[in-house]
């Protein structure tokens, strides 16, 4: 993944888990890897950086939910995931933004599975 020379814990989070969450609208590889990875690894190592940051992340994954391509969405959800395990107090952060981001689940509530990636 990352360079050896690379301390993920000492990155900008400000400045680079916004910029890797910009990237779950990506679809083309190496891309899409790239930034799926780059949240992964960040969020595994990020720690109380994290939860800062949380504002700042609430536009990335709209404008990623609101492509509906199901592809994307799977992986914004697997995403999001992993971002309120990441940290504590991660799932009460996003409460005040649930308006934004469950609409457009609703969409793709009753599809009854055939959102699987």
């Amino acid at each position: 993944a990352w360079s050896p020379l690379v301390e993920i814990e000492k990155l900008d989070y400000h400045h680079y888990l916004p910029l890797f969450f910009d990237g779950l609208c990506e679809m083309t590889f190496p891309y899409e890897f790239f930034a799926r990875q780059g949240i992964h690894d960040m969020l595994e190592h990020g720690g109380n950086k994290i939860l800062p940051v949380i504002p700042q992340l609430i536009i990335p994954i709209k404008n990623a939910l609101n492509l509906r391509n199901r592809q994307v969405i799977c992986i914004t959800l697997k995403v999001l995931q992993h971002l309120v395990v990441s940290a504590d107090m991660v799932g009460e952060a996003l409460v005040p933004y649930y308006r934004q981001i469950l609409p457009i689940l609703n969409i793709f509530k009753n599809m009854n599975g055939e959102l699987s990636y």
